[in-house]
Parts: structure tokens; C-alpha cells; sequence
């Protein structure tokens, strides 16, 4: 039989590796810290330019200015979600001012505006807003009349200046950002070949399933009914009745493993008919993915290593869930759990007399406990006979896959030789939680 992979998932999101400068641009540009700051700090640098323009020019409304540089400086907190609109604010304030109030103080707070929309805006938001700001910036200078302006130069020079260090930060962004894209589609690209590879591997898997076991447990099954009443002793007779029950068990286990691993769609709950997925005939009513493996069957599963000669026990203490789902989901666990152990047993526990199964419910979690009192069977033999089924490299794959089920459900398992002294035998454990939420 072949090992179906597993498809592995990213452990984290492919990202084009970042230097110091690109973390800290980003840092700049999400975090709230730097958008307070920002604005704050340019509400202060207001307050120092009219400070000292109220030396220079006794006579302006001082209180007047200092409201409306506050005001528009606090409009810098939205820079981020309505860039445009701080810009067409702030640029027609400081235009406004330079014209008719002290120059230099608002033209910060518009560059700062006209920065953040350059940085992030649409194409078409920031050739508007590149436009009114250049507008407002140059218009002024050149028509007012205060004794400080005397050139365009240092408009353009500003204006020049931030548009080249926003469009150099916006296309180191979009770089990272395209290149981030590109590593998440070749991971996405990977996993969906992954993916289909394994999608093949499980149909190579159920067809393994069908044509080998399937149909040699289907065999057993028509020979078994064939012997059936000529054995010439009860005792014959019974083991071969019991050879047809196993079989069927078996070629149900298998019928269910192979609906597991198609890699079409299975039917819908819905649907009146489902198809035999090894016989290839129609039967009504859905088939349940799980079987009806639970506690019914665990009397059965004893049964069976009865019939090998071994005194089989079962003990149960404590209260199983309440609700239904909760209890059958537990049920099918526990059945999968006793399962394994006993055919361990009866396949390795070389002069195996008696095995005893321990079924402990407390307030959270059932104790398996699954002991016998043989010795454990040398490499590559069954009840002290030799078996070429059992390689070396196949050892303990029934064990470990039962810690991975049992693990699946939040529990553990463990397994090895009985500690009591003067004791032999092997004792497997296992710890399942119950669902949470579950009714006792």
C-alpha cells in the first residue's frame, strides 16, 4: 500500500525581504503614532511662525490665525483616509495666506497633505491634487505684495522636492507590493500542484484498495460461504462463520476507505442512491463516512479475540456524553483505539491468554487502557510463526497512525511493556477529551 502525502501548508506569507529604510517607510505610513504626530507637530510649528510674525506685524488678528493654522494642522489626522480633500484645504489656506496674511507657516501643512496623497492616492486623484497645490503655491507668491516674497523659486523648489521623494517611496511600495504578489502566486501555484499530486496519489491509492484487497476479501468471502456447514465439527464450522464475518467487516472498512480517498465529490446526504465504490452497485440511502463503528461494536471486536483462544475482558466506569453526536464521535475513537490494541494482541503477543479493555470516564476525558499478558513476537513473525508481511520497515506504522488519530482529537497515546513487577504482557493507553461543550 502506498503512503498517501499530505499537502503542507505555508507557515507564514511570502514576502520579498525588507531593509531598515522600507521598514521603517512603512511604519510611517499605518502606524498611529507618526499620524498624531505629524499633525501635532506641525500644529506646533504654527504656533512658533506666528509668534514670531506677531513681532513683525503688531497689528494682525493674531487669534484669528492661530485658530485657523490649529484647525488645519488637525486636518491632518485624516490625511490617510481623504488625502485629496486635506490637500484642496490646506493648499487654498496657505494660498489664501499668502496673499493676505504672513507667509511660510501654512505651506508646510499643504506639503505634508500633498505628500501623503502622491504617496497613496489614484493616478487621477493626485494629478488634481498635484495641480491645486502647485496652484495655490505659485499663484500667490507671484501676486502678493508682501515684503518677503520676492521669487517663485523656493515654491518650485518645494513643490519639485516633495513630488520626487513621494513618487521614489511610492515605487519602492509598489515594487514590494508586485513582488509580494508574484511570491504569493507561485506559493498558490505550488500548492495547487501539490495539491493535485496528491489528488492523484489518493485515486492510485483507492484503486491499490480496490483491486488488491477488495477483491481478495471478496474472495474470502464467497470461499467462507462455500465451507459453510461442511467444516465437519462445530468448532470448524464456527471459524469458518467467523472468517465470513471478518471478511465482511474488512471489506466494509475497505468499501468506506476507498469512498474516502475518490477524489470526486461524494453524493449528497440528500441523495436517494449511492454506488458501491468496489462492486460497482446501486444502494439506497447514503452512506455514513464513518461506518457504524462505536460502542456496539466493541462486544464484537472482543468476540472475535475470543475466538483466537484469548480470554478477552471489558470494564467501563463513569458516564459516557449525553448528547448523541458527542457520544458517537467518542464512540468511533474509543472503537478505533480497541481496535488496533487487540489486533496488536493477537497478532505480536506471542502466549496471550487473557486481554482486559479499560473504558474510564471522568468529567473531561475517557482512559483507554488496553493490557494483555504475552511476550512480545520477534521481527517478522505472527503467533511465533513467520510472516513476510510484516517487513521491518513497516513495524509500528499501525501505532503511530493511531497516536496521529488520536492526537487529531486533542488526545495522546502510549503504548509499551507492563510495568508491575513480576508482570509481563504490553499495555497500550490512550487519553481522548471530550468535545468541548459536551453534556455529562
Amino acid at each position: 500500500m502506498s503512503h498517501v502525502p499530505a499537502v503542507p501548508e505555508p507557515a507564514h506569507v511570502s514576502r520579498v525581504p525588507r531593509t531598515l529604510l522600507d521598514r521603517v517607510a512603512q511604519w510611517w505610513r499605518t502606524s498611529a503614532l507618526t499620524l498624531w504626530a505629524v499633525a501635532g507637530a506641525a500644529g506646533l510649528f504654527q504656533l512658533m511662525v506666528l509668534n514670531v510674525a506677531s513681532y513683525t506685524y503688531p497689528h494682525l488678528p493674531l487669534r484669528g490665525w492661530v485658530i485657523v493654522a490649529l484647525l488645519l494642522a488637525a486636518s491632518l489626522v485624516a490625511r490617510r483616509h481623504w488625502p485629496l480633500a486635506v490637500v484642496i484645504v490646506t493648499s487654498l489656506a496657505s494660498g489664501a495666506v499668502d496673499l493676505w496674511g504672513p507667509r511660510g507657516g501654512l505651506n508646510l501643512l499643504s506639503m505634508l497633505a500633498l505628500y501623503a496623497l502622491l504617496v497613496t492616492a489614484s493616478t487621477r486623484d493626485r494629478i488634481i491634487g498635484f495641480s491645486i497645490s502647485a496652484l495655490c503655491t505659485l499663484v500667490p507668491t507671484a501676486l502678493a505684495k508682501w515684503p518677503q516674497v520676492s521669487t517663485l523659486s523656493p515654491g518650485i523648489l518645494i513643490l519639485v522636492l516633495v513630488l520626487a521623494v513621494a513618487s521614489i517611496s511610492r515605487s519602492r511600495r509598489e515594487a514590494l507590493e508586485h513582488g509580494d504578489a508574484q511570491l504569493a502566486a507561485q506559493s498558490a501555484e505550488h500548492r495547487l500542484v501539490a495539491q493535485r499530486d496528491a489528488a492523484r496519489h489518493q485515486a492510485r491509492v483507492a484503486a491499490e484498495l480496490h483491486d488488491s484487497v477488495g477483491h481478495a476479501l471478496t474472495a474470502i468471502i464467497a470461499l467462507s460461504e462455500g465451507m459453510q456447514g461442511a467444516g465437519g465439527s462445530p468448532q470448524t464450522d464456527e471459524a469458518i462463520d467467523m472468517m465470513n464475518a471478518l471478511a465482511r467487516e474488512g471489506l466494509a472498512d475497505t468499501r468506506r476507505a476507498v469512498a474516502s480517498l475518490q477524489t470526486a465529490p461524494g453524493p449528497s446526504p440528500d441523495d436517494a442512491e449511492t454506488t458501491d465504490p468496489l462492486t460497482g452497485r446501486v444502494s439506497e440511502g447514503p452512506q455514513s463516512p464513518s461506518g457504524a463503528a462505536g460502542w456496539d461494536r466493541l462486544d464484537d471486536l472482543l468476540t472475535t479475540v475470543r475466538a483466537t483462544g484469548i480470554s478477552a475482558a471489558l470494564t467501563e466506569t463513569g458516564r459516557r456524553p449525553l448528547d448523541a453526536v458527542d457520544s458517537q464521535a467518542l464512540g468511533e475513537v474509543v472503537y478505533v483505539v480497541v481496535r488496533e490494541a487487540l489486533t496488536n494482541v493477537m497478532r505480536h503477543a506471542e502466549g496471550a491468554t487473557r486481554v482486559v479493555v479499560s473504558l474510564d470516564h471522568d468529567q473531561a476525558a475517557t482512559r483507554i487502557t488496553v493490557s494483555d499478558d504475552g511476550r512480545a513476537a520477534q521481527p517478522g513473525h505472527v503467533n511465533g510463526f513467520p510472516d513476510s508481511s510484516q517487513a521491518p520497515a513497516a513495524a509500528g506504522h499501525g501505532l503511530a497512525n493511531l497516536a496521529a488519530a488520536v492526537g487529531g482529537h486533542g488526545g495522546t497515546l502510549s503504548a509499551g511493556p507492563t510495568t508491575y513487577e513480576g508482570a509481563s504482557g504490553w499495555v497500550v493507553r490512550a487519553l481522548v477529551p471530550f468535545p468541548e461543550g459536551a453534556s455529562r
